[in-house]
């Protein structure tokens, strides 16, 4: 097994990380708003280019980081959401929920403006061990996508992807977004900056809504070579669900990497209980790639399925 620790300095990064969620989220008030929510249906959503002409805002508020020569260039989410929270105009679940200081609203909004600490794990993972050609003309999805890092990393190095984040919200404002960021053609010095929406168009995809929903749905029947998700374990309610959905969308040779914290406070779910529900479910093997035992434990866990 594979093992690095790697350290996120919140100086140095615009990672928002969590330990846990707020007090306002414990088990039994978690659980309370379990038995009546409605989950959105699912939609796709088209990148419109109208986005290119806001792109110049998101540039100036963005960082690019470096994964072993793989660049990745996304918005700081504190700009966000302090521009959401402050547009009197935008009544969203992003808004919703930075009103509420919370990071999770269950049914109405799942943390996506947050990027959270085991994605960095998992960009980390893929630059130490994953050669770049092997993610070339793959079909990946990003379940769970939030900024879509995981995503763009793929998309990067010539991937086929589909974003997918329970909030509409999210892909609009900070998934395309960021996306697009990472189309920018070279040009001179003095020239104007070129983004290829055409590229983003023709690589990439991008659906909301409910898991359960979205793989029921006629909209979407690609298989993919590779799942990507992160911290999309937390609710014990959902996974069943995420698994499900996780069988539905992989190819018979497929590979999911689930990047999660052992265990998340307030909230019940965790990774050795996850893995009890895919012993329990016997249509997956699995094995761990990675582990950091530096405060919460986070791993990497790698699913195949049992063909």
């Amino acid at each position: 097994m594979f093992k690095f620790d790697f350290q996120v300095e919140a100086d140095d990064t615009p990672f928002s990380i969590k330990e846990g969620f707020n007090d306002s989220k414990s088990p039994a008030a978690y659980a309370d708003k379990e038995s009546f929510k409605e989950w959105y249906e699912s939609e796709e959503i088209k990148p419109s280019k109208e986005i290119l002409e806001n792109i110049d805002v998101c540039k100036l508020n963005a960082l690019s980081k470096d994964y072993k020569g793989v660049s990745l260039c996304y918005m700081v989410s504190g700009f966000l959401l302090e521009d959401i929270k402050n547009n009197a105009d935008d009544v969203t679940d992003l808004k919703k929920a930075e009103e509420n200081h919370s990071d999770l609203i269950p049914a109405v909004y799942e943390g996506g403006a947050k990027i959270w600490e085991c994605t960095e794990d998992l960009l980390m993972y893929f630059a130490e061990n994953i050669p770049t050609l092997e993610w070339n003309d793959k079909y990946v999805l990003d379940l769970g996508c939030g900024s879509g890092l995981l995503g763009i990393y793929a998309f990067n190095n010539g991937s086929n992807v589909t974003f997918h984040d329970y909030n509409k919200d999210v892909l609009e404002k900070i998934t395309i977004p960021n996306v697009l960021l990472n189309t920018r053609e070279e040009s001179d010095e003095n020239e104007e900056d070129i983004y290829n929406f055409d590229k983003l168009v023709e690589k990439t995809r991008y659906f909301s809504g409910d898991w359960e929903k979205w793989c029921s749905s006629p909209i979407c029947d690609q298989l993919y070579d590779v799942i990507v998700t992160s911290e999309t374990i937390y609710n014990p309610e959902n996974q069943q669900k995420l698994l499900n959905c996780l069988h539905t969308k992989l190819k018979a040779d497929g590979k999911i990497y689930v990047a999660a914290k052992t265990y998340y406070f307030g909230v019940g779910g965790g990774l050795r209980q996850f893995e009890q529900l895919i012993e329990k479910d016997k249509r997956f093997t699995f094995k761990s790639l990675w582990l950091s035992t530096e405060g919460v434990n986070r791993e990497i866990i790698e699913l195949r399925k049992i063909n």
